[in-house]
């Protein structure tokens, strides 16, 4: 049997090294991603259907190859206003784990408003 003193100094590094690892072993949250970014093109894109359609597209790959610093894995389009010679594009862009919390975030504002909420039957139990 081996005794080990409070004071030996093995001993409090030993304990220490031990619990620095049992901390390192806790799964920390996934951090989530989510960001609503402004593009802009010309105004003049907008008279033609086909040249409109092909800058808004170019514009939200800019955003989302150059404005934020992960791979989104949910863009869309959530507004496009006219302003005087620009129109505005407002991209939503999220990770995977953001995706997540949209739902979570969308979900509440549901429920909080008193609809039911998403991916619910709304059928109620049957008997």
């Amino acid at each position: 049997m081996v005794n080990v003193r409070a004071q030996d100094p093995f001993a409090k590094v030993s304990l220490m090294v031990g619990v620095g690892l049992a901390l390192l072993a806790v799964a920390a949250p996934a951090p989530a991603y989510v960001v609503e970014a402004v593009a802009t093109i010309s105004a003049a894109e907008g008279e033609d259907r086909t040249r409109l359609d092909g800058a808004i597209q170019a514009a939200i790959e800019d955003v989302a190859a150059h404005a934020v610093a992960f791979t989104p894995t949910l863009v869309a389009l959530l507004d496009a206003k006219l302003i005087g010679d620009r129109i505005f594009l407002f991209v939503l862009l999220a990770d995977r784990e953001g995706e997540q919390t949209i739902k979570v975030l969308l979900n509440e504002r549901l429920v909080s408003g008193g609809s039911k909420m998403l991916g619910t039957n709304t059928a109620g139990p049957t008997r």
